[in-house]
């Protein structure tokens, strides 16, 4: 499989991605999918694991071509948030639907700890990662 990588938020000097964990389908078992969150800046580098099913992938899915949607047609953010995957299994992502983004990484179950990386998103950025997901679940869906 190419690209594992579910979501990338990243600018200049920021990163923070869900990668699969294996290029054999994510280490996908009974519909779920075995990832990573990667967080790099220059005061946090750190790794958190991460579970996700294919319906975590599918409302990802539905968040990035919402935030695509509103950013073609020039509205603002409504400033709600979408906690992903859903908050409570594992490590998630709060992915604010405001500006300026700042992408929260919490891990309740594990660590207890929560870090706010924000971003300077470059313009078509939703769009371009709701392509990069769609490309990642056909591939999976195809078992490859």
């Amino acid at each position: 499989m190419g690209n594992l990588d579910v979501i990338r938020f990243a600018d200049r000097a920021r990163r923070v991605a869900v990668v699969l964990a294996d290029g054999a389908g994510g280490g996908r078992y009974e519909g779920w999918h075995e990832a990573e969150i990667v967080i790099e800046t220059g005061f946090v580098g750190a790794r958190l694991p991460l579970h996700c099913t294919d319906a975590d992938l599918a409302d990802l899915a539905l968040f990035l071509e919402a935030r695509a949607a509103e950013e073609e047609d020039g509205r603002l953010p409504d400033g709600t948030a979408t906690d992903w995957p859903e908050a409570g299994r594992s490590a998630y992502l709060r992915l604010p639907a405001a500006d300026p983004f700042v992408v929260e990484i919490r891990d309740p179950v594990q660590s207890g700890v929560c870090v706010q990386v924000p971003l300077d998103l470059r313009a078509g950025w939703a769009a371009r990662a709701a392509l990069r997901l769609g490309r990642l679940r056909a591939a999976l869906a195809e078992g490859r």
